[in-house]
């Protein structure tokens, strides 16, 4: 097992709390059990960001340096073993964070490819629409699914969310490439 690589900058739930080099961000959003941190420490061949086995870990926004940018790793939405008001305040940092954030351009909205879009899913479109932000769906625990579920549960999420979908596994680095291509677009190296 690799050691931990620390790019961690900054652990935030106010603005005071973030960085203020003025480095462009991509935020990485989704459920408390989406695979988050698997796919952020696939992506960057690193072990940066804490996984747990139990969802809700990520209790504040992290920034993570990359080359030129900060890779931004939000704290789940939905189900995860903390107090309600401890939910609602790292809720209200995300929700503050996504519509006030300048040197935010985008997202990576990353979901389990199991379920379908429910409205917090939804909500995150209209964000980045609203916003015109670049913002691309990633479907983890790809490798969980046989051949015929896999390219069933691709097409259904590719249909519903009308945008760039890229299926992945964490665990085997299937579709880490595209993703990474994806983010390389916008002049961003992972």
């Amino acid at each position: 097992m690799s050691p931990k690589i620390d790019r961690l900058v900054a652990s935030a739930l106010v603005p005071a709390e973030m960085p203020t080099d003025g480095l462009i961000e991509l935020a990485f959003l989704g459920r408390s059990n989406a695979g988050k941190s698997s796919l952020i420490n696939a992506l960057t061949r690193t072990k940066m960001a804490h996984v747990s086995a139990n969802p809700g870990k990520t209790q504040r926004i992290h920034f993570y340096r990359m080359p030129n940018w900060h890779l931004v790793d939000l704290p789940g939405y939905g189900y995860a073993k903390v107090s309600k008001t401890t939910r609602n305040e790292f809720g209200q940092a995300v929700e503050k964070y996504l519509s006030t954030r300048q040197e935010l351009i985008g997202g990576v909205l990353v979901q389990d490819i199991r379920r379908d879009p429910e409205e917090e899913e939804r909500q995150i479109l209209q964000w980045a629409y609203e916003r015109n932000l670049f913002l691309i769906v990633v479907g983890t625990k790809w490798d969980r699914l046989n051949k015929t579920e896999q390219r069933m549960r691709t097409e259904r999420l590719q249909d519903l969310y009308r945008r760039p979908f890229y299926a992945v596994s964490n665990r085997t680095g299937e579709g880490l490439k595209q993703v990474r291509e994806a983010i390389g677009t916008l002049g961003l190296a992972i």
